[in-house]
């Protein structure tokens, strides 16, 4: 159209003829129009979204509903757009957005609001920016497009692949009649039911009133409860993971292991916690990590949780020991860790006395170092590899604490 609009004006003054003069200056300026169009001109949107779920798995398929309203008193035309998202913004293929008619006043005007809909899958875990949404102007004869932004970003919580864990009865596991997770009494002796004594049992769970009372040996029954306790253990040391580097690109995990790690602590941890388990979440290196409950505050810290550097005493959590306090009942206790360097091990092994039952998951070690010294301290040690699941690691447990007790 310039080059048509050039050579229009040329043979005007060429040729005398003054219409071949307007021909190529309207011919010359549509572009210039269009470009000034596309370029100069703004929408008035207003841009809502909604995510389902609210908080995402690495993974999952989500859904995003984007409702959008046009505040301009004049209507829009057709357009195309895109949601900007950090890991496929550059590969998004626009869609159509239909024609919103104008606004008038306060009043709800049908045609005016128009909701749409996009899945999306988050390859890695974080908080992410989602937005804002980017729209295509086209002048009406098509010569020249522009992109323009609208609406304000929401932030997306992306956690790890947390999983729902079956049911392996490891709350009634037992090796000497008492329960090994939920052996705690609340509230006295009269929280305990009592039966008679059977050749076996321990003299310590001897119930001395009822005894006096029946006239014969009578030890304690406890019932599972929904406030026993349980200690997860995350190691969260970058020296604990042999594959970690600080230098790979940013779409990628820092440690494939550790991300596991991370996934199956935190599937365990909700998984007692649904259970009624007092749970309490505990990391080698400084605190990163709310409380397990409430649930949301801990899946969006899961979200942004990293490998730390520390090298220094292990987290405050790992030095309390239950069994110093003789009024306490032990409970359970679930490590998650790699190649676990040495004072992290120390801390661990020391920890076993303190529980009734003592599980290790040692993923992806590249080192025997973890499973020899745990095993040695007493732990029941499951191996887990990346191509393994959470529930399946879940199951191994009650096979491996079996096969444990069965030596």
């Amino acid at each position: 159209m310039l080059a048509v609009g050039a050579a229009s004006i040329v043979a005007a003054y060429l040729a005398h003829r003054p219409e071949l003069l307007y021909l190529g200056s309207l011919t010359a300026l549509l572009p210039v129009i269009a470009v000034a169009f596309a370029r100069f001109r703004r929408l008035r949107l207003d841009v809502a979204r909604s995510f389902a779920p609210e908080i995402l798995s690495v993974g999952e398929p989500g859904r995003v509903d984007v409702e959008i309203v046009n505040l301009a008193p004049t209507p829009t035309p057709e357009l195309e757009w895109t949601d900007t998202r950090p890991w496929t913004a550059r590969t998004a293929r626009p869609r159509y957005l239909t024609a919103l008619t104008a606004r008038r006043g306060r009043l709800v005007v049908p045609g005016n609001t128009t909701t749409v809909a996009y899945e999306l899958t988050a390859p890695r875990r974080g908080i992410f920016e989602i937005g804002p949404l980017r729209v295509v102007i086209a002048d009406p004869f098509g010569f020249a497009t522009g992109q323009v932004s609208v609406g304000e970003r929401d932030l997306l919580v992306v956690t790890p692949d947390v999983r729902e864990l079956p049911d392996t009865g490891l709350a009634i596991l037992s090796s000497d009649g008492a329960s090994m997770l939920v052996r705690r009494a609340i509230g006295g002796d009269d929280d305990l039911s009592t039966r008679e004594y059977r050749t076996g049992d321990a003299m310590r769970r001897v119930h001395w009133k009822a005894t006096a009372r029946h006239g014969e040996l009578m030890v304690r029954q406890e019932e599972p409860r929904s406030h026993a306790e349980a200690r997860v253990i995350l190691d969260t040391r970058r020296s604990g993971f042999a594959d970690a580097d600080l230098f790979r690109h940013r779409d990628e995990p820092e440690s494939d292991p550790f991300e596991f790690a991370l996934a199956l602590a935190a599937s365990v941890a909700l998984h007692l916690a649904r259970g009624g388990f007092a749970v309490e979440f505990v990391e080698t290196a400084q605190r990163q990590l709310a409380p397990v409950v409430p649930v949301a505050s801990f899946l969006r810290t899961l979200a942004t949780i990293e490998l730390s550097e520390s090298t220094g005493a292990t987290g405050g959590g790992l030095a309390a020991d239950p069994s110093s306090n003789r009024n306490r009942a032990r409970g359970s206790v679930f490590a998650v860790v790699s190649d676990a360097d040495p004072a992290t091990l120390e801390h661990l092994v020391s920890q076993r006395a303190g529980f009734d039952l003592a599980v290790a998951f040692i993923v992806h070690a590249r080192h025997p170092l973890a499973l020899e010294a745990l095993s040695n301290a007493g732990w029941t040690c499951v191996p887990v590899g990346l191509d393994d699941t959470p529930e399946g690691a879940w199951r191994a447990v009650a096979l491996a604490h079996g096969a444990r007790h069965a030596r």
